[in-house]
Protein backbone atom coordinates (compact mmCIF):
# COMPACT_ATOMS: atom_id res chain seq x y z
CA UNK A 1 0.00 0.00 0.00
CA UNK A 2 1.18 3.26 -0.60
CA UNK A 3 0.05 7.26 0.10
CA UNK A 4 1.11 9.65 -3.15
CA UNK A 5 3.28 6.82 -4.25
CA UNK A 6 5.20 6.09 -0.54
CA UNK A 7 4.70 2.79 0.89
CA UNK A 8 3.14 2.40 4.14
CA UNK A 9 5.52 0.32 6.41
CA UNK A 10 8.62 0.10 3.79
CA UNK A 11 11.17 -2.59 4.30
CA UNK A 12 14.49 -0.91 4.82
CA UNK A 13 17.76 -2.57 5.14
CA UNK A 14 20.26 -1.13 7.96
CA UNK A 15 24.02 -0.80 6.44
CA UNK A 16 27.73 -0.77 7.35
CA UNK A 17 30.88 -2.07 5.68
CA UNK A 18 33.10 -2.64 8.13
CA UNK A 19 36.09 -4.79 9.11
CA UNK A 20 38.07 -5.92 11.99
CA UNK A 21 39.07 -2.70 13.26
CA UNK A 22 35.67 -1.71 14.21
CA UNK A 23 34.85 -5.21 16.22
CA UNK A 24 34.60 -3.48 19.62
CA UNK A 25 31.88 -1.49 18.22
CA UNK A 26 29.77 -4.23 16.73
CA UNK A 27 27.72 -4.92 19.29
CA UNK A 28 26.51 -1.55 20.40
CA UNK A 29 25.65 -1.41 16.51
CA UNK A 30 23.56 -4.27 17.11
CA UNK A 31 21.94 -3.73 19.81
CA UNK A 32 21.39 0.27 18.79
CA UNK A 33 19.63 -1.22 15.21
CA UNK A 34 17.61 -3.67 17.12
CA UNK A 35 16.25 -1.32 19.70
CA UNK A 36 14.80 0.71 16.63
CA UNK A 37 11.24 1.42 17.14
CA UNK A 38 10.64 0.95 13.43
CA UNK A 39 10.63 -3.00 12.73
CA UNK A 40 10.21 -3.93 9.03
CA UNK A 41 13.85 -3.36 9.09
CA UNK A 42 16.49 -6.23 8.22
CA UNK A 43 20.53 -5.82 8.47
CA UNK A 44 23.20 -6.76 6.46
CA UNK A 45 26.76 -6.07 6.75
CA UNK A 46 30.02 -6.32 4.24
CA UNK A 47 33.05 -7.21 5.84
CA UNK A 48 36.40 -6.15 4.16
CA UNK A 49 39.06 -7.18 6.59
CA UNK A 50 42.26 -7.86 4.61
CA UNK A 51 43.42 -10.94 7.29
CA UNK A 52 41.25 -13.55 5.92
CA UNK A 53 36.39 -14.26 7.73
CA UNK A 54 37.58 -14.47 11.43
CA UNK A 55 35.40 -11.13 11.58
CA UNK A 56 32.60 -12.46 9.34
CA UNK A 57 32.43 -15.41 11.69
CA UNK A 58 31.95 -13.01 14.51
CA UNK A 59 29.27 -11.02 12.46
CA UNK A 60 27.59 -14.04 11.15
CA UNK A 61 27.37 -15.30 15.10
CA UNK A 62 25.07 -12.63 15.75
CA UNK A 63 22.93 -13.63 13.85
CA UNK A 64 23.49 -10.49 11.18
CA UNK A 65 23.28 -11.51 7.23
CA UNK A 66 26.91 -10.14 5.79
CA UNK A 67 29.81 -11.35 3.21
CA UNK A 68 33.19 -11.07 3.29
CA UNK A 69 34.69 -8.59 0.24
CA UNK A 70 38.48 -9.30 -0.09
CA UNK A 71 40.04 -5.90 -0.42
CA UNK A 72 42.01 -4.01 -2.59
CA UNK A 73 44.89 -3.48 -1.06
CA UNK A 74 46.76 -1.60 -4.09
CA UNK A 75 43.92 0.27 -4.89
CA UNK A 76 42.53 3.62 -3.52
CA UNK A 77 40.09 2.24 -0.62
CA UNK A 78 36.74 5.08 -2.00
CA UNK A 79 36.84 4.11 -5.79
CA UNK A 80 37.46 -0.03 -5.32
CA UNK A 81 36.54 -1.53 -1.90
CA UNK A 82 34.27 1.08 -0.39
CA UNK A 83 32.41 1.27 -3.69
CA UNK A 84 31.97 -2.45 -4.22
CA UNK A 85 30.71 -2.79 -0.36
CA UNK A 86 27.72 -0.28 -1.38
CA UNK A 87 27.32 -2.06 -5.10
CA UNK A 88 27.06 -5.48 -2.82
CA UNK A 89 24.57 -3.66 -0.17
CA UNK A 90 22.43 -2.44 -3.23
CA UNK A 91 22.41 -5.82 -4.65
CA UNK A 92 21.01 -7.27 -1.07
CA UNK A 93 18.45 -4.59 -1.18
CA UNK A 94 16.86 -5.62 -4.57
CA UNK A 95 17.15 -9.11 -3.36
CA UNK A 96 14.86 -8.34 -0.57
CA UNK A 97 12.67 -5.85 -2.10
CA UNK A 98 14.27 -3.11 0.48
CA UNK A 99 12.83 0.20 -0.58
CA UNK A 100 14.89 2.23 1.78
CA UNK A 101 18.64 2.25 3.08
CA UNK A 102 19.73 3.26 6.16
CA UNK A 103 22.82 3.80 6.68
CA UNK A 104 24.84 3.61 10.09
CA UNK A 105 28.42 3.34 9.90
CA UNK A 106 29.87 0.83 11.94
CA UNK A 107 30.79 2.89 14.98
CA UNK A 108 27.80 5.11 15.02
CA UNK A 109 24.76 4.51 17.48
CA UNK A 110 21.47 6.25 16.44
CA UNK A 111 18.69 6.73 19.51
CA UNK A 112 16.00 3.86 19.11
CA UNK A 113 13.07 6.05 17.34
CA UNK A 114 15.84 7.77 14.59
CA UNK A 115 14.89 5.31 11.77
CA UNK A 116 11.14 6.23 12.63
CA UNK A 117 11.66 9.71 12.14
CA UNK A 118 13.67 10.05 9.11
CA UNK A 119 10.76 7.85 7.71
CA UNK A 120 8.53 10.05 8.48
CA UNK A 121 9.98 12.76 7.15
CA UNK A 122 10.54 11.46 3.90
CA UNK A 123 7.34 10.00 3.72
CA UNK A 124 5.70 13.57 4.33
CA UNK A 125 8.31 15.48 2.44
CA UNK A 126 8.63 13.47 -0.30
CA UNK A 127 12.07 12.86 -0.84
CA UNK A 128 14.47 10.50 -1.38
CA UNK A 129 17.08 11.81 0.81
CA UNK A 130 17.11 12.25 4.77
CA UNK A 131 20.57 12.74 6.75
CA UNK A 132 21.72 13.99 10.57
CA UNK A 133 24.42 15.12 11.82
CA UNK A 134 26.68 13.42 14.02
CA UNK A 135 29.62 14.79 16.15
CA UNK A 136 33.26 13.96 16.14
CA UNK A 137 34.79 11.10 18.01
CA UNK A 138 35.49 12.66 21.98
CA UNK A 139 39.11 11.31 21.25
CA UNK A 140 40.08 12.27 18.11
CA UNK A 141 38.67 16.26 18.68
CA UNK A 142 40.87 16.13 22.35
CA UNK A 143 43.62 14.61 20.51
CA UNK A 144 43.73 17.65 17.98
CA UNK A 145 42.93 20.22 20.51
CA UNK A 146 39.35 20.79 19.03
CA UNK A 147 35.65 21.43 20.05
CA UNK A 148 33.36 18.84 20.10
CA UNK A 149 30.76 21.08 18.35
CA UNK A 150 33.46 22.59 15.90
CA UNK A 151 32.54 20.02 13.34
CA UNK A 152 29.72 17.55 12.32
CA UNK A 153 29.32 14.76 9.73
CA UNK A 154 26.66 14.64 7.81
CA UNK A 155 26.92 11.90 5.90
CA UNK A 156 26.86 7.67 5.04
CA UNK A 157 27.42 7.81 9.26
CA UNK A 158 23.14 8.36 9.58
CA UNK A 159 21.85 8.58 6.41
CA UNK A 160 18.32 7.24 4.85
CA UNK A 161 18.06 6.93 1.15
CA UNK A 162 16.10 5.22 -1.05
CA UNK A 163 17.36 2.02 -3.07
CA UNK A 164 16.04 3.91 -6.33
CA UNK A 165 18.60 6.32 -5.27
CA UNK A 166 21.69 4.54 -4.37
CA UNK A 167 21.64 3.05 -7.43
CA UNK A 168 21.61 5.99 -9.75
CA UNK A 169 24.18 6.94 -7.72
CA UNK A 170 26.10 4.02 -8.76
CA UNK A 171 25.58 4.59 -11.93
CA UNK A 172 26.93 7.91 -12.36
CA UNK A 173 29.80 7.01 -9.36
CA UNK A 174 32.71 7.50 -12.28
CA UNK A 175 31.64 11.19 -13.04
CA UNK A 176 31.94 11.79 -9.07
CA UNK A 177 35.08 9.31 -7.73
CA UNK A 178 33.11 9.33 -4.00
CA UNK A 179 29.92 7.53 -3.05
CA UNK A 180 28.60 10.23 -0.62
CA UNK A 181 28.88 12.91 -3.09
CA UNK A 182 27.46 10.93 -5.56
CA UNK A 183 24.45 10.20 -3.24
CA UNK A 184 23.93 14.39 -2.75
CA UNK A 185 24.31 14.98 -6.79
CA UNK A 186 22.11 12.51 -8.26
CA UNK A 187 18.73 13.66 -5.14
CA UNK A 188 20.08 17.03 -7.18
CA UNK A 189 19.80 16.13 -10.67
CA UNK A 190 17.05 13.71 -10.23
CA UNK A 191 15.47 15.85 -8.30
CA UNK A 192 14.89 13.53 -5.65
CA UNK A 193 14.24 16.20 -2.75
CA UNK A 194 16.52 16.24 0.93
CA UNK A 195 16.18 16.94 3.86
CA UNK A 196 18.76 17.83 6.67
CA UNK A 197 18.03 16.90 10.25
CA UNK A 198 20.54 18.19 13.17
CA UNK A 199 19.32 17.04 16.97
CA UNK A 200 16.20 15.55 16.05
CA UNK A 201 17.59 12.40 17.89
CA UNK A 202 21.11 11.07 19.28
CA UNK A 203 23.29 9.50 17.49
CA UNK A 204 26.41 7.89 19.30
CA UNK A 205 29.50 8.45 17.30
CA UNK A 206 31.94 5.72 19.62
CA UNK A 207 35.30 5.93 20.50
CA UNK A 208 36.13 2.50 21.26
CA UNK A 209 37.73 1.34 17.88
CA UNK A 210 40.40 3.49 18.43
CA UNK A 211 43.00 0.96 19.78
CA UNK A 212 42.25 -1.45 17.05
CA UNK A 213 42.02 0.69 14.28
CA UNK A 214 44.58 0.05 11.55
CA UNK A 215 45.66 1.59 8.21
CA UNK A 216 46.24 -1.51 5.21
CA UNK A 217 45.01 1.22 2.69
CA UNK A 218 46.25 4.10 0.48
CA UNK A 219 43.96 6.32 1.86
CA UNK A 220 44.08 9.51 0.01
CA UNK A 221 42.44 11.85 2.01
CA UNK A 222 42.08 15.56 1.39
CA UNK A 223 41.63 17.87 4.04
CA UNK A 224 39.84 20.42 1.67
CA UNK A 225 37.01 18.05 1.22
CA UNK A 226 34.18 19.11 2.91
CA UNK A 227 33.60 16.15 4.61
CA UNK A 228 36.74 15.22 6.13
CA UNK A 229 37.18 15.58 9.92
CA UNK A 230 39.27 18.35 10.90
CA UNK A 231 40.84 16.23 13.49
CA UNK A 232 44.55 15.49 11.94
CA UNK A 233 45.97 14.04 15.07
CA UNK A 234 43.92 10.57 16.47
CA UNK A 235 44.48 9.59 19.80
CA UNK A 236 47.56 7.70 21.17
CA UNK A 237 45.64 4.65 21.64
CA UNK A 238 45.53 4.76 18.15
CA UNK A 239 46.35 0.92 16.15
CA UNK A 240 47.69 -0.24 19.48
CA UNK A 241 45.38 -3.42 20.03
CA UNK A 242 45.26 -6.26 17.41
CA UNK A 243 41.19 -7.45 17.62
CA UNK A 244 40.11 -9.76 19.45
CA UNK A 245 39.14 -11.98 15.90
CA UNK A 246 42.30 -11.56 14.42
CA UNK A 247 44.18 -12.78 18.15
CA UNK A 248 44.77 -15.95 16.64
CA UNK A 249 47.16 -14.99 13.78
CA UNK A 250 49.31 -13.19 15.75
CA UNK A 251 49.67 -16.59 18.13
CA UNK A 252 50.16 -18.21 14.67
Amino acid sequence: MSVNGYSLNPLTMAFAPTYAGKEPCLAAWHEGLKAQTYKNLQLFMVDNTVFGTQHLKVIQDRGIPSIHLQPWTDKPFEQHTFKRCWELALEHAREIDAEWVFSVEADNVPAPEALDIMLQVATLARVHLVTHGYPMHESAAEASGREMDEFWYDELGCMLLSTDLLDEALKHYDEYHKLSIAIFSMAERRRAGYCRLTCAFEVKHLDDAWPTEYVTFPMELDPDDPSFCPTPTPPASFGTVVPDCLQVLVKE
